[in-house]
Formats: C-alpha cells, structure tokens, sequence
C-alpha cells in the first residue's frame, strides 16, 4: 500500500485567482493591523460612535424638515462627488518583486491576475459608489423628487464609468512620465467629470440615455480590457502601483517611522531656484524660519497636511449649525498645531538640517513663530466661514464677525500655541 505524503506539492491545488485571493486577503489584513494601533476603544467611543450619531441625528432632522437652501442646491454637485469618487479608482493585480522570477513567466498565470484585478476594480467601484448613493439616495428621491429607476441606473452608470477611468488611468500611467502625465491627467480627468455629470443630469429625465451611454462605456472598457490583458513588461508599473496604494492607506499612520524622504523628482526646485529669501534674514530665527516655510512650499509630503487641514476643517465648519460650528472652530487649532508641532520635529531632525547646532531659545521662538505663521492662513479662513454664516444667520450686526472673528482667532491661535508650546519645552527638559 503506497503511503500518503499530506505535505506533498499538488500544483492543481493552486491558481492565479486563488493566489489573488490569498494576496487580497493579506493585503487587508496588514492594513487593518496599521490602523487597529490608532484606532482603539477609546477613539471608537469618543469619536467615531458619537460624531455617526451626530451625523445621522442631523441628517435625519434635515430630512423631516429641509431648510430652503437645499432646495436651491443644484444636483451637478452631489454627480459632481459621485464622479469625484470614480477617479480614485486604480487598476490593482497585487504584484510583488519577486513575481519576475516565475510568475510572469507563465502567460496564463499573468492573465489570470490581471483578470482577478478587474474583477476586483468592478466589486470596489460597486461597493463606493453604492454605498454613496445609498447615503444620499433619500436626498435625491425626497428633495429632488427623482424616481428609484433612475437612481438604480446611476449606479450602473457611476460603476461602469469608474471602471472606464480605471482603464484609462492604468494607461496613462504606463504610457507618459513627468509633466507630460501630470498635463494629461489633469485634461482627461477635467473631461471625464464634464461628461460624467452632463450625462448624469440628461439622465435625469431620460433614463434611457444613461443607460445607452452605460452599455457604450462597458463595450469601451471592455476593449481596453483586451488591450491590458495582451499587453507585456507591466511588473514594475503594477508593482510601483501596490505601494503607492500601500503607502497611501497606511502613509499616515506611518509617517512618524518613516526614515527615508521621498526622492526628488527635479535637479533643481520649482520655487526659489536662486533659493531667494522668503523671510528676511533678521536673525537666525529668522533664517530658520526662512528654510521652514521654502521646505514647505517646495515638499508636498509638508504641505498636504496643512491642505487636508484646510479642506476637512472647511467642511466641518460649514456643515453644522453655527453654535455647532463654532465649538468645532476653537478645537481645530489645537489640531492643526499639534500636527505642525510633529512636522517641525521631525523636519529638525533631516540630515541637511540637524547639520546646524542650533539654541534652545532659538529653536523655541522659531517653533512658536513656525506654528502661527504657518496655521494663521487656514484658521483665518475657518473664521471667515464663521463670520459668513453668523451674517447669514441673523443678518444686520451679524456680518460684522467677518471681520471681529479672524481678529479673535488670531488671539485664540497665539494662546493655544504659547500652551502646546510650554508642555513642549517641559517635556524636552524631562528628556
């Protein structure tokens, strides 16, 4: 009788959509461990549960009693957020390096992956863009009156169409480097959004077209399908997509681990080439300063924060009620500091920069200066929104707080840092 071997190698046992499976299921893993070190049972309580509750108890009081101005709200901007969200889409196969030394040697194990990825694009686009629709779906059908046909019908559109981008976006990226793919992203990007919300609105009352057009986009992107599948030499192109993907998911949390800089892509700088003074030279605070703000304006890894910043803390502004909105606008700088806080930190501690022995005063005049400066521009923005919905809110005097709230944020800015300032300088003397 011949003995069974159980660890014995069964190649029929394995396939590429098996293998996708498993490098899928991987994937998702790494990335809830990264956020499960941040995300504990405290931010879940005090965050998240609460602001879900808050947000849906404000949703649903907007539902049962709509104010005017969201009957005024014109439907191209919520297709403009759905056709926003299409454009994140990237075609993914879940490459690794070491693929080149037997995998993509096999054609049918190639294909095979590159169809798992399309399969997979399709479900991610499904789930967004349904999840999307869901959330504002009671907007569109009780505010705008639209029928659940046509609803049903945007969603096939938004999926079709974000597979569509998806296609055109692994292209791009494989055929054009340097400025001449930033232009041509820029431009199909620009064209795609014109379209997606043009058809969108035909749509509306023409139900048909959104669904011709639908049928004439999965044949499109079906043929760009054919054209991927045959094409050759794309692991280093997929393999430079998993980690930029990687990096975006976790980048966050991780940035404080992060050794190696990102490499420049230019010789020379964009901005400042003559490396001409920003700030004048007074002192060496004022030297310091100077190197600070060019970094900033030169890195985007520095400047997207402060951009996220502006963006998330516009909305969050905006949205509530002005009693609501005003608690969230004294929270914020405490925020928006803390963060500048960790980047001055961590830019002292660069090779080119920690080069220079600096003073303890030094260093704590050009932080408290560092961190104003630097957070004045997106607080002043934060208090002018302020001002415009106290003036919209009980008109008359009301308006005269877009001009006395940035002057009170000014204040409340300078006091705040001076606090986040002294438990700095504390905390380095324990050190």
């Amino acid at each position: 009788m011949q003995e069974r071997h159980d660890d014995e190698f069964r190649i029929h046992r394995f396939s590429p959509y098996r293998l996708f499976i498993e490098r899928v299921s991987a994937y998702w893993v790494s990335i809830w461990r990264c956020w499960r070190t941040v995300l504990d049972w405290t931010v879940w309580l005090y965050i998240f549960i609460p602001g879900i509750l808050i947000f849906s108890g404000m949703y649903r009081d907007v539902l049962r009693n709509p104010p005017e101005w969201l009957f005024e709200i014109p439907i191209t901007i919520l297709l403009a957020l759905l056709g926003l969200l299409q454009l994140s889409g990237k075609l993914r196969t879940f490459a690794e390096p070491g693929d080149g030394l037997f995998l993509h040697r096999n054609v049918k194990w190639v294909r095979g992956m590159t169809k798992a990825g399309f399969v997979y694009g399709l479900v991610i686009r499904s789930v967004i863009s349904s999840v999307f629709i869901a959330i504002i779906a009671p907007l569109l059908l009780h505010i705008f009156n639209m029928t659940a046909v046509y609803v049903s019908a945007l969603i096939i559109y938004s999926v079709v169409c974000g597979f569509l981008w998806m296609m055109i976006s692994d292209q791009v990226m494989r055929m054009w480097r340097g400025w001449q793919r930033t232009l041509v992203f820029l431009t199909a990007r620009s064209i795609f959004m014109v379209v997606f919300v043009w058809i969108a609105t035909i749509g509306e009352h023409r139900v048909v077209i959104l669904v011709g057009v639908s049928v004439l986009v999965i044949v499109v992107a079906s043929w760009l399908m054919r054209l991927r599948i045959r094409t050759k030499g794309t692991l280093l192109h997929e393999i430079s997509v998993e980690n930029a993907a990687y990096v975006a998911s976790v980048g966050w949390i991780l940035r404080d681990t992060m050794e190696k800089k990102p490499v420049p892509r230019l010789r020379r700088p964009m901005l400042f080439k003559q490396s001409q003074p920003l700030v004048r030279h007074r002192d060496d605070t004022y030297r310091l300063l100077d190197s600070w703000f060019k970094s900033i304006l030169r890195r985007y890894d520095l400047l997207k924060p402060l951009l996220y910043f502006t963006g998330f803390g516009s909305a969050a502004v905006l949205l509530p009620p002005f009693i609501v909105a005003v608690i969230i606008w004294l929270v914020l700088p405490l925020l928006l500091l803390s963060s500048l806080q960790r980047q001055w930190e961590q830019w002292l501690s660069e090779p080119f920069i920690a080069l220079f022995k600096w003073r303890d005063d030094l260093l704590e005049e050009a932080s408290k200066k560092a961190k104003v400066w630097s957070a004045l521009p997106t607080v002043t923005l934060w208090a002018i929104i302020i001002g415009v919905k106290s003036g919209l809110g009980y008109g008359g005097m009301g308006w005269l707080a877009i001009v006395i709230v940035p002057i009170a944020g000014y204040f409340w800015l300078t006091f705040i840092n001076d606090i986040l300032s002294s438990f700095s300088a504390i905390r380095r003397k324990k050190e």
